[in-house]
């Protein structure tokens, strides 16, 4: 309820006192009888249930509010409640606050019971009350439980007892804590199993666990199930949710109900305006541990969690390929440069005619370049006969250099090529071929197709091409996949648009395993070299590319899609938004100046993962060794979807603080230090979880083998708890550290099986955690299994 509804509700309250006096005054006369009623003679119907668990045929009792704030008269009364504890009372000729009133009928009158599992007889005395506003004409709900009793005592409590300002103030701190009004939310179980099926059903099922087991000192006495749910039902009324041991049985057994029945964990929270009370350490401790439970689950649950969903993606994406790879890039790089020469050589009859050009990528930081491919114009459709002029240049076959890896022996290990005949090593590449469109300057047909060529030590002075025993080719036969590129350029030949739409081939990937080691048995090195898969069958594209310039700085505008189909089906997606973008240098885009900057407004989804956002590539910085040129930083803001629904939504940086001092050629050592940083803020949205709000900043650090070290900070929210974590992992093992606000602190090293618990900055003893029991030690001699 908001101040607003309040300040209504105080003035409705106000109103309603006025017309009574003016009712009362003009009460005889006018030919009238005795005095008359404060309110209209229309009806009231006032519906809801009253349940602890269920309370079947009870008497539901409907009383005035009088002008002292106390209960009044009667005004109605039924006979009975139904068997689901529902009933309905109709009121005429009065409105105002009333007290609905659910007492027990002697021999008559059953309860059932959530911690039993039965039926009970209610303890004598045990009575329920809610509070609401009767008015004239409409039809009022009023659930009638526990919480509402201890809402009407705190009402009758205030100054003016039960105004409707007070009734609204305690409705309001009752929804405050519990996360729902227990005067409007009708408790609801399941037909069958009894289980609760929302918050209100598990809130009044934890107070009969609570009385089961003993969890309050002043019901340990009850001789009997009945009369210690009608002492937790006293307790509860008379000390108030916002009593420390009240609120920490009610979390613990809350915890244990949502867990049970599949329902979001609810954290009890706080009454605006009212102070904390205090609790033990033991106290402050048990309720750390009964609502971490709740957050482990979240975090480390084998169901639905943040380690599981976070690891299916993982799997999820590395299962599936990666529509965009460094292959398919340097095809599409080539195509463009194979229509760029178009342009230069055959639109520009200025310029020599030349059959063969070599196409180099970005220069190292010495100025080195290696060859990204090459082109040549061809008479015939098959690419067999160069073109001598330009009179014949009616096709242009191009090639990227592509990937070759060393032979191996049957374990993978590479092998020397010494004699004739063996195998020295086996190469993948794209072919690239563009078809010009006689009708429409600047639109070619694209034919790629990835292929893979098996290398052997020939006899004799051979030609590379009499060295290949073996080529397989991969998507569409001759001439390939096709795709239509159509590029426009300004008055000076420089490319002001492009659009790329059909089939590519496959790429491959290269995958580096980082095996190499010195056998002191064989006294030699032993290298596993790189291995290269295809990635399916091809690419769906739909690519568009505007090109502008600032200043000296070009940008490429990007938008489109690009989908790999594998296995006749769709595998993995991407889509570029409006606003994605490559920038650089212009004229000098490759020469490691640091201006370049990739923007790439995001969709990559497989199946049943996606991630969508903007991911930022910047910093870009040559490594020590000044052949690698690459982003030192990674920005991402968007969210992490599995199965459709968000997970993750936040942000977070990933930096290579060591890029301009680590060399990528060597291997990590004490020397040649790689330092890679995390930064992440968030939130996890797990179905029937908490939402939990995370910041974590973590520094990995790798100095060779067996030196790899990690140091994480940061913070998670769940409701009204706070945890702040910190720690270390090594080779050896990790510790971190996890602190609520409230001071109580777990110690957890990975090398031992008993974790200390400890409480302010005495850290004084409260318990323990043992792993292998997964039990939770309190000092006073009481545990838990966590």
């Amino acid at each position: 309820m908001t101040m607003k509804s309040i300040g209504k509700a105080t003035q409705l309250c106000g109103t309603s006192l006025i017309m009574a006096a003016v009712l009362t005054g003009c009460g005889g006369g006018g030919g009238g009888g005795g005095g008359s009623t404060a309110g209209s003679s229309t009806a009231v119907t006032i519906s809801g249930s009253a349940i602890k668990g269920p309370l079947k045929n009870a008497k539901i009792s409907v009383y005035r509010v009088d002008a002292k704030g106390a209960k009044g008269s009667l005004l109605k009364e039924t006979s009975s409640s139904s068997v689901d504890g529902s009933y309905s009372v109709v009121v005429d000729g009065y409105s105002g606050p009333v007290i609905v009133e659910a007492t027990v009928v002697p021999g008559t009158t059953k309860m059932y019971d959530e911690a039993t599992g039965a039926d009970i007889t209610p303890a004598a005395g045990f009575i329920l009350r809610a509070t609401v506003e009767a008015q004239a004409g409409k039809t009022i709900q009023a659930e009638i439980n526990p919480f509402t009793e201890q809402a009407t005592t705190a009402a009758l409590g205030m100054t003016g007892g039960l105004t409707l300002g007070n009734m609204a103030k305690s409705h309001k701190d009752l929804s405050d804590t519990l996360g729902f009004d227990p005067s409007t939310v009708k408790p609801e179980f399941d037909a069958t199993t009894k289980a609760p099926k929302n918050a209100a059903a598990a809130a009044l099922a934890a107070l009969s666990k609570m009385a089961k087991d003993d969890d309050l000192a002043a019901c340990i006495a009850a001789l009997d199930q009945a009369a210690k749910v009608k002492c937790v039902t006293d307790e509860v009324r008379n000390k108030g949710l916002t009593d420390p041991t009240v609120k920490l049985k009610l979390q613990a057994k809350l915890n244990i109900e949502n867990d049970s029945a599949g329902l979001p964990p609810v954290t009890l929270g706080q009454p605006s305006g009212t102070p904390v009370n205090p609790a033990t350490s033991l106290d402050q401790a048990k309720l750390f541990f009964a609502t971490l439970r709740s957050n482990a689950k979240a975090l480390n649950a084998v169901d639905m969690s943040l380690q599981t969903e976070l690891q299916a993606v993982t799997n999820d994406m590395q299962s599936r390929t990666t529509p965009v790879v460094t292959s398919s890039l340097d095809a599409l790089n080539v195509a463009m440069r194979g229509a760029q020469l178009w342009k230069d050589v055959l639109q520009n009859p200025n310029v020599p005619f030349v059959a063969n050009h070599t196409f180099f990528g970005p220069p190292d930081a010495f100025g080195n370049r290696t060859i990204l491919g090459g082109c040549s114009f061809n008479s015939d459709i098959n690419y067999n006969v160069l073109s001598t002029s330009r009179s014949d240049a009616n096709y242009i076959g191009c090639g990227t250099n592509g990937s070759a890896v060393t032979a191996t022996d049957v374990n993978g290990v590479e092998t020397s090529c010494k004699n004739i005949g063996d195998w020295c090593y086996s190469k993948w590449t794209t072919r690239v071929r563009l078809h010009p469109d006689a009708a429409t300057p600047g639109k070619f047909t694209v034919y790629t197709q990835t292929r893979k060529a098996k290398y052997i030590l020939a006899a004799g002075n051979t030609t590379i091409e009499a060295n290949r025993v073996t080529r397989v080719e991969y998507g569409a036969a001759f001439p390939g996949n096709a795709s239509v590129l159509t590029a426009t350029w300004d008055a000076n030949a420089r490319p002001t648009s492009i659009t790329l739409a059909g089939e590519l081939s496959p790429g491959f990937r290269s995958d580096n395993n980082g095996v190499s080691y010195y056998d002191l048995a064989l006294m030699t090195w032993v290298v596993k070299p790189a291995t290269i898969s295809v990635l399916g069958d091809k690419h769906n594209v739909n690519l568009s590319a505007v090109v502008s310039q600032v200043g000296t700085l070009q940008k490429l505008a990007l938008s489109g899609s690009v989908n790999l189909i594998k296995a006749g089906a769709l595998d993995t997606a991407i889509s570029l938004g409006a606003g994605s973008y490559v920038q650089a240098t212009a004229g000098n885009a490759n020469l490691g100046d640091g201006s370049q900057e990739v923007l790439l407004k995001l969709k990559a989804n497989t199946a049943n993962s996606a991630l969508l956002g903007d991911f930022k590539f910047s910093a870009f910085q040559f490594d020590k060794s000044g052949l690698n040129y690459a982003p030192s930083q990674l920005d991402f803001t968007g969210s992490v979807q599995r199965n459709n629904v968000n997970f993750f939504e936040g942000s977070f940086v990933v930096k290579d603080t060591t890029r301009a001092t680590f060399n990528e050629m060597l291997p990590t050592s004490a020397l040649n230090v790689h330092k890679v940083s995390l930064g992440l803020n968030g939130k996890v949205i797990i179905a029937a979880r908490p939402t939990i709000n995370l910041t974590l900043n973590v520094l990995h650090t790798d100095a060779g083998l067996l030196n790899n070290t990690s140091s994480f900070n940061g913070q998670y929210q769940q409701g009204s708890l706070t945890i702040n974590l910190a720690g270390t992992s090594n080779n050896v093992g990790q510790q971190s550290t996890l602190t609520s606000t409230d001071g109580v602190k777990m110690v957890l090293d990975s090398t031992k099986s008993i974790y200390p618990i400890t409480f302010g900055a005495a850290n004084d003893a409260v318990g323990s955690f043992d792993t292998l029991s997964n039990k939770v030690s309190y000092t006073d001699g009481t545990y838990e299994q966590f």
